[in-house]
Order: structure tokens, then sequence, then C-alpha cells
């Protein structure tokens, strides 16, 4: 029969919840408008919490993201870290992606060519 160690559990339990108050909203609900401006078709959008080590899936689906055209991300269906990052993938294979965006900060972020956007 296994024993469990009980500080290691105990240890475990604290780290799940504190991973939880670093997401947990300030606030209700957010959503983020994001504009694409980059004069250049996206086919994939990711984002993630910045302390998470991996992108989260493709927010656009199927769908693409055109040139002067505006997503819409509601944070309702994740956790609410004060900072993301996001990655996009250009039709013509290119990526870009802009780090540690705190999201309570800003309402709209205005894609521009070379990584220089606007955040409103």
């Amino acid at each position: 029969m296994r024993k469990f160690n009980l500080h290691k559990l105990l240890l475990a339990f604290v780290m799940v919840l504190g991973l939880t108050f670093m997401c947990s909203s300030t606030a209700d609900a957010k959503e983020l408008a994001l504009v694409n401006n980059t004069g250049s078709t996206i086919v994939v959008l990711n984002c993630s919490p910045t302390i998470s080590n991996q992108w989260y899936e493709d927010v656009l689906g199927n769908s693409v993201w055109e040139n002067g055209a505006t997503v819409t991300i509601d944070f309702d269906r994740w956790a609410l870290c004060e900072t993301w990052d996001f990655k996009v993938h250009y039709t013509n294979g290119d990526t870009e992606d802009w780090r540690n965006v705190n999201v309570n900060d800003v309402n709209t972020i205005i894609l521009q060519p070379n990584g220089v956007n606007t955040y409103l």
C-alpha cells in the first residue's frame, strides 16, 4: 500500500491555489478588440496567459482575419490573468507575437506592421 506524503499534497494544493489567485479576475468578464491593420491576412490567432508556457487554441477557428477587420476575444472563456501573449500567423507563413500585454489596461489593440501597435 502506497502512503501519501501530506507535505507534498499540501504543497501541491497551495501551488494550485496560488495560480488561481494570480489569474483571478479583478473585474467582471473582459472583452478585448483586436484590429488587424497589418496589411496582411491572418490565418491563426493564438493567445495565452503570460504565465503559461504554451499557446492556447486558435481563436479564429476556421475563419481568416482580413486586414482592416476586428476580432473580439471574450476572456470569460478563460481565467482572466492580467497579462497575455498574442501570436498571429500570416498567409505567407510568417508569424509575429506580442508579449506581456496587460489586458486590464486596454480595450482595443490595433495591430500595425512590424509590431508597432496602438493600445486604446
